[in-house]
């Protein structure tokens, strides 16, 4: 019965992600432990025609749902390590992760954002000792690379073209094992 619960509840929040991907970033999906229910926060979006606009990149702000999709659908995985009172990380918000070529690379990956204030004994656990730092995995929580500092769109969009083409074949692998 649990396994059964389990597999509604992964198949609504895939069901979730494509509606975020349609309709934009406008979906914060909040943390819960395992046994409890969980709940969705809509942010309503208002612009002048009343569409929804991707405006950043979408993250998920929970690392384990987030492997959790990137397994299911088989896609690599982004995680931006940055915390509240870092310019850099503020700079890379405003301006790389709004980026068109960056959001739309972005689709390929399921990103994934920590706050290292409020994160620092996973952060410490994985070795990160700056902010921001962009870590490239595979769903299977396999580092791929690491990337420390601010980076302009031109900066990352190379490593994710990059990570795109090279690990397809590799996920493709791993994920018939």
């Amino acid at each position: 019965m649990q396994d059964a619960m389990n597999r509604i509840q992964l198949f609504f929040i895939t069901l979730l992600v494509i509606v975020v991907g349609i309709l934009g970033c406008n979906v914060k999906l909040q943390s819960m432990p395992p046994s409890s229910s969980g709940a969705v926060t809509v942010l309503p979006k208002s612009n002048s025609e009343n569409r929804p606009e991707i405006t950043s990149v979408c993250f998920l702000d929970d690392y384990r749902q987030g492997l959790e999709i990137a397994k299911q659908e088989a896609k690599l995985v982004l995680i931006f390590f940055t915390i509240p009172n870092s310019d850099a990380s503020q700079r890379m918000m405003e301006t790389t992760f709004r980026d068109e070529e960056i959001k739309r690379l972005s689709n390929r990956f399921v990103c994934i954002r920590v706050d290292g204030s409020k994160e620092s004994d996973f952060c410490k656990s994985i070795g990160i000792k700056g902010f921001p730092t962009v870590l490239f995995m595979t769903p299977q929580g396999e580092e791929l690379q690491r990337l420390a500092g601010k980076l302009t769109p031109d900066q990352l969009a190379l490593p994710m073209h990059v990570m795109i083409q090279t690990t397809a074949t590799k996920i493709g692998s791993i994920i018939r094992r």
